[in-house]
């Protein structure tokens, strides 16, 4: 009996705390954001143009030109080495400079090496193993430059690099024929080798995907960013649009229907891009349809200057939509917090997102909240904390995404009105403080020059608040 009543003791007691110390804290305020249809660049998506490594011509207009340009793919001519066992100094210095070029100009790039840029029969070298060199010869320079590079095209194999139409194709003496499957695989499993492991290489068509593989089986939700070499593999298409087939991208025994749901699945986690091609206005390529399978085919990325007609025949405003919504375009839509905190005391926060645009981010980056008190120079104070979200996963199926946190504010915090921001800086931490490089949200009135987001201007930390508090002096989340 006396053991009883201890632990009714105990368990009164322990009610008794938590209600003084969470049913009291303070009263929650909400916010609505206004949606936004500005046009502006974006870090790892939109429209690309193209540039050879030795011209990289108007680059310091790209992001404000119409399309808001902040990718580049980087054509690397490599012929002059089809018979040299390794590409010369001079050549890799040429890449180097032009990535340099890129990122003085706030611009990512995505890179593609081949052996002609015509259409010439089987212009690679003769041996897989030199081809595999070439590769490795790339090496250095993909981590050098890992925080601009966001995928490489496989590239090597045929004219354009398009891997057709290669010394290694089923059917090597005529133009057009695939690839074959053990050459892919090794060149495949070299890419895998040469470049960072957060980062992919995407392929001209799915049925190469499926044959490295051996499987029919997309990429999956339990794989995807995992670093292994499916969730490392991604696909190009440059005949976008253009027909049943898309010139020969589907011509593997499988429907049109059947290549996009295994597209569909896979580029939920993995880069999808290209150009268009075709005639202006065609059943595939017509502007309701573009949208429609854009859409369905998550894509991150479309060539701005091939084809201009095809654009064109969709009108100025189609060509507005594709500029917002190619890749993710993010929008918060509310905000709950608390409105009035003590020092040490516990903000709860309750952030709504949605991706409005294409495709998921599949380059991670941190999602940091910052108290401000909104003063500048000298007398400007912040606190600074990363959230445990991945926005990876903020995708367009997921619809409106909820980011519910408790956060303890800092022991020591000046009382006062405080500002509270939002920003999504580049995972890579020389691009960090560079504001082109970080993402900013489809919202008006929310953001700022140096790359953060006003979610509220009007938090009050005052001693006299209620609820509970510690005397730890961080900001940070805390679990409840």
């Amino acid at each position: 009996m006396k053991n009883r009543q201890v632990t009714l003791l105990l368990f009164g007691y322990l009610i008794s705390l938590w209600h003084s110390t969470f049913a009291n804290e303070p009263a929650s305020a909400t916010k609505t954001f206004t949606s936004s249809q500005t046009l502006f660049a974006n870090p790892e998506r939109g429209w690309i143009t193209h540039r050879f490594s030795n011209d990289l011509y108007d680059v310091n207009s790209l992001r404000e030109s119409a399309e808001k340009v902040s990718l580049v793919l980087i054509k690397i001519d490599i012929s002059a080495y089809k018979n040299s066992v390794h590409i010369g100094q001079s050549k890799l210095n040429e890449i180097r400079s032009a990535l340099d070029t890129c990122r003085q100009q706030g611009l990512k790039v995505i890179m593609r090496s081949a052996y002609s840029w015509n259409l010439v029969l089987a212009p690679e070298p003769k041996s897989i193993e030199t081809v595999k060199t070439h590769i490795m010869d790339m090496k250095p320079i993909y981590y050098q430059y890992e925080d601009i590079i966001v995928a490489v095209e496989m590239g090597m194999f045929g004219p354009w690099g398009e891997m057709h139409s290669s010394y290694f194709s089923t059917t090597n003496t005529q133009l057009y024929y695939p690839i074959k499957t053990a050459a892919l695989q090794q060149v495949h499993t070299t890419y895998m080798s040469a470049l960072p492991n957060t980062r992919s290489v995407l392929l001209r068509t799915p049925y190469y995907i499926r044959q490295i593989f051996n499987s029919n089986t997309p990429l999956s939700s339990a794989e995807a960013y995992t670093g292994t070499p499916k969730a490392r593999t991604g696909y190009h298409n440059d005949a976008y649009l253009a027909s049943s087939d898309d010139e020969g991208t589907f011509s593997y025994g499988w429907s049109r229907a059947q290549e996009l749901a295994y597209i569909s699945q896979m580029t939920r986690y993995a880069f999808f891009g290209g150009e268009s091609f075709g005639t202006p206005n065609s059943a595939y390529n017509k502007a309701q349809n573009a949208m429609l399978e854009s859409k369905q085919q998550h894509m991150t990325y479309l060539h701005r200057d091939y084809y201009k007609p095809i654009y064109n025949a969709w009108g100025t405003a189609g060509k507005e939509e594709f500029t917002r919504k190619l890749g993710y375009r993010f929008q918060l839509k509310t905000l709950s917090y608390s409105k009035e905190v003590a020092p040490g005391g516990i903000l709860s926060f309750s952030l709504k997102v949605q991706n409005i645009g294409f495709s998921a981010m599949h380059l991670t980056r941190p999602v940091k909240l910052i108290l401000d008190n909104g003063k500048t120079g000298s007398a400007r104070i912040t606190y600074n904390t990363n959230l445990s979200v991945d926005p990876r996963n903020w995708t367009p199926e997921a619809n409106i995404i909820s980011i519910d946190r408790k956060l303890r504010i800092p022991a020591n915090i000046s009382q006062g009105v405080w500002q509270l921001l939002l920003i999504l800086p580049d995972n890579n931490t020389r691009l960090q403080s560079d504001v082109r490089y970080t993402v900013r949200f489809a919202n008006e009135n929310i953001w700022n020059t140096d790359g953060t987001h006003v979610l509220t201007k009007d938090i009050s930390i005052q001693a006299s608040a209620s609820g509970s508090r510690t005397k730890d002096n961080v900001f940070q989340e805390v679990t409840i």
